[in-house]
C-alpha cells in the first residue's frame, strides 16, 4: 500500500447528510517548521493549527486565503497564526508561533499555551468579495474543541474533530452533519441524527498515534465500517510563504546602497529574517555589490 503525503481527502456517508475531510501533512510540515525553534507542546499545536486550517479551508469551499489566528493568550503562546490558500491551484499552507519569553512552553498543557485568548478565523477571497471573520474564545481542553466551537457559533454545522501532530507528521479528521433537506420527515431527521451521535462516538476512540499512522481507506474501515461511505481522490497540499529572496533584495534596494553597506561593514552581511516562517535571507558584500549594480528598483519593505 503506498502511504499518502501532504494529500487531504474528501468523503461522505451515502447513507445520511454526513461528510468529512482527512489530511496529512509530513514534508509540508516540516518545512514550515524548519526555521522555528519551538518547545515540543508548542511544535504539536503549531502542527495541529496547520492540520486545522486545511480542513476548515476544504469544508469552506472557498478562492482565497484563510487565515487562523491564536491571540491574546496569557500563556505560553503569545501569537500562532496559520493560513491556507485554496484554489485555483494547490492548496498552499504556512505558519508561525511566537513564544512569550517569561513562560516555559515544556510540559505546557492547552490552556496553559493559549489559556485567556481567543480564535480568529478570517477569509479574504480577492477583489469584489467582502472580508469575514470569525471569533471563539479559547476556553475548550483542545484546539479541536475550540474549532468544533467556532463551527457551531459561526457555521451553523455541527462538527466532531480530532487532530494530532509530532515531529514527522501533522494531521486531522473532520466530520460534519450537513442541513437536512426541507421535505425530510421527523422519522427521517431522528434517524440522520442517531447517525451523526454514533459517528462523533466513533471519532472520539480515535487516537493521536492511528490518527497520525492510518491511511485514510483503511482509518475510515476502521472506524465507520458498518456505513456506506464515498471517498474521493485527494488533492495535494504543500508549504509556501509568500517571502523570497527577490523581495527581500527588492526591499535592500529600497534602503540605498549606503544604509547596506553600513550593515555589511557592522555585521559581515545584511541578513532579514521573514516575519512569517523564519526563513534567514543572507546578503553579504559581494551579494550586495551585485544587488546594486544591476540596479534594482525601490519596492515594497514587505518579505511576506
Amino acid at each position: 500500500m503506498s502511504h499518502e503525503h501532504d494529500r487531504l481527502r474528501r468523503f461522505l456517508f451515502e447513507d445520511a447528510p454526513v461528510r468529512g475531510h482527512w489530511v496529512r501533512l509530513t514534508g509540508s510540515w516540516v518545512e514550515a517548521r524548519e526555521h522555528q525553534v519551538l518547545p515540543p507542546p508548542v511544535m504539536v499545536l503549531l502542527g495541529e493549527s496547520l492540520a486545522a486550517v486545511a480542513l476548515l479551508s476544504a469544508s469552506l469551499k472557498f478562492s482565497g486565503t484563510l487565515t487562523m489566528q491564536l491571540s491574546g493568550s496569557e500563556g505560553v503562546v503569545s501569537m500562532l497564526v496559520t493560513q491556507a490558500t485554496s484554489p485555483p491551484g494547490t492548496r498552499t499552507l504556512r505558519g508561525i508561533a511566537h513564544l512569550d519569553e517569561d513562560h516555559d512552553g515544556d510540559g505546557a498543557g492547552f490552556a496553559d499555551l493559549v489559556g485567556g485568548g481567543r480564535l480568529v478565523v478570517s477569509v479574504e477571497q480577492g477583489a469584489g468579495s467582502q472580508p469575514w471573520q470569525g471569533i471563539v474564545p479559547l476556553d475548550g481542553d483542545s484546539l479541536a474543541a475550540c474549532m468544533e466551537r467556532y463551527f457551531e457559533t459561526s457555521e451553523q454545522l455541527p462538527t466532531a474533530l480530532v487532530l494530532a501532530a509530532n515531529a514527522g507528521a501533522a494531521a486531522g479528521l473532520l466530520l460534519q452533519k450537513l442541513p437536512a433537506p426541507a421535505s425530510q420527515g421527523e422519522a427521517a431527521g431522528a434517524d440522520t441524527q442517531d447517525v451523526w451521535e454514533e459517528a462523533v462516538a466513533l471519532l472520539s476512540t480515535l487516537g493521536a498515534d492511528e490518527l497520525l499512522a492510518t491511511e485514510p481507506d483503511e482509518l475510515l474501515r476502521r472506524l465507520f465500517g458498518a456505513r456506506d461511505l464515498r471517498l474521493f481522490e485527494g488533492e495535494p497540499v504543500r508549504f509556501a510563504c509568500r517571502c523570497s529572496r527577490e523581495r527581500v533584495a527588492t526591499m535592500l534596494s529600497g534602503l540605498g546602497r549606503e544604509e547596506v553597506d553600513s550593515i555589511v561593514a557592522e555585521q559581515g552581511a545584511a541578513t532579514v529574517t521573514c516575519e512569517f516562517c523564519r526563513r534567514p535571507y543572507r546578503f553579504d558584500a559581494v551579494d550586495v555589490a551585485t544587488l546594486f549594480a544591476v540596479g534594482a528598483g525601490e519596492g515594497s519593505a514587505s518579505v511576506n
